[in-house]
């Protein structure tokens, strides 16, 4: 109980450092982007950290398997460097692995609920704010003293300053090209609101100019409000939810293979982070020289492996390629089984040293007969020699004797 407490908090401590790691690199990553985005006027500032929470949300079931299964290999290679399991061994105690499966069931659970759960929340709140954000975002994000183009350059906007604290524009400058005539409005000032579920720009004590190519007339129109609807961008995300914004029941029920690969691909991840588990107790086993990161870049390369090859059965089952009730459970089978091997690599280590050492024995018996069996061969055909030589020599004098008598 003592030994098992003790592995649990150094797995927790291990795990709380490098998800703590893992999550400001992601979070600085993605918070440029969005800060990016703002910039150039593609979203608007206020939106950013919705979007960043949202997104965290979907990912943290990427993330934090990656970050268990790094904090397993460290805490226990830096067990096997200290010697401390090594001492244990002595004391005929083995390492907790039920502990760490356990801790791992655990963490499982945390896992299946982000991916069945929360994950698909967050995807489908991250598409309703983008397709609200699909209205704002030709006038959002205005910088004062900038121009700004709108309807895919159709339209030039520009601010002269912005009031942040009533969200009010001064000294505005519009103009729209359109097919057939050309429109441009100043104004002294200007806001945005939305009415029934459309945004509307609000034009205050300002002139509109009208006219028409190739033409020197205008028409000038004196306005104390005028208000323009926005219109939605022809780039907007669709209302059809993506297979990740789905409900995990709405799944379960689906009997499309794009819907059946997604539910597996959600059950896949908390599956995922028992078979590392698994993994971690053979795989961290290190020397004191090899060091405590000796197993560290094998461990990411083999759940970058893994995690691809979830990833390619995926699609295979999306585009028909593989059988649903195949899907991807192959890739677990598979991982299965390499950690079976490595549990009990010392014993196959052994069986395999056993054969080869009775298939040399076998090959240096087959020479040392067949050099045998050469020499026999060598000593039979001597013989035989001269067997027939005497024979002849025999028949030789038979013959002499004979011609002699006649």
């Amino acid at each position: 109980m003592i030994i098992s407490r003790y592995f649990f908090r150094e797995i927790l401590h291990t795990l709380l450092a490098l998800t703590t790691l893992l999550l400001l690199i992601y979070i600085s990553h993605r918070f440029m982007m969005y800060l990016v985005e703002a910039s150039v006027g593609a979203l608007p500032a206020d939106f950013i950290f919705q979007l960043l929470v949202l997104k965290l949300l979907s990912d943290l079931m990427l993330l934090l398997p990656l970050g268990f299964f790094l904090a397993l290999l460290l805490a226990l290679g830096r067990m096997y460097k200290d010697n401390e399991i090594t001492a244990m061994a002595a004391c005929g105690i083995r390492v907790p692995v039920l502990t760490i499966v356990s801790f791992g069931v655990g963490f499982a659970l945390i896992i299946g609920t982000l991916s069945l759960f929360l994950a698909p929340w967050a995807e489908s709140q991250s598409a309703n704010l983008q397709r609200k954000l699909s209205t704002i975002a030709e006038v959002g994000g205005i910088a004062a003293g900038r121009f700004k183009e709108f309807s895919h350059g159709k339209g030039i906007f520009y601010v002269e300053t912005i009031d942040t604290n009533n969200n009010t524009m001064y000294t505005l400058f519009m103009q729209l090209n359109l097919p057939h005539k050309q429109v441009i409005m100043v104004a002294k000032q200007g806001h945005q609101v939305v009415q029934e579920g459309e945004l509307f720009m609000v034009l205050v004590d300002g002139h509109r100019y009208e006219s028409t190519p190739g033409h020197l007339d205008y028409i000038v129109t004196k306005f104390a409000e005028h208000r323009l609807k926005i219109p939605k961008r022809i780039d907007a995300p669709s209302s059809n939810k993506k297979h990740e914004a789905i409900p995990s029941i709405s799944l379960w029920y689906s009997q499309e293979n794009s819907l059946k690969a997604e539910l597996q691909w959600r059950l896949s991840l908390p599956l995922t982070v028992i078979l590392l588990a698994l993994l971690a107790v053979p795989l961290s086993h290190t020397t004191p020289r090899q060091g405590q990161y000796a197993k560290i870049l094998i461990g990411i390369l083999i759940y970058l492996i893994y995690n691809n090859m979830l990833n390619v059965a995926k699609k295979w089952v999306e585009r028909g390629d593989v059988v649903p009730w195949i899907g991807v459970w192959w890739v677990h089978i598979a991982l299965l089984i390499i950690i079976g091997i490595l549990f009990h690599f010392s014993f196959l280590k052994k069986i395999a040293f056993k054969w080869l050492r009775i298939a040399y024995l076998q090959h240096f018996i087959a020479q040392i007969l067949s050099k045998m069996a050469q020499i026999l061969n060598r000593n039979t055909k001597s013989v035989m020699v001269k067997q027939m030589l005497k024979q002849g020599y025999a028949k030789v004098n038979i013959n002499k004797l004979m011609n002699k008598n006649l």
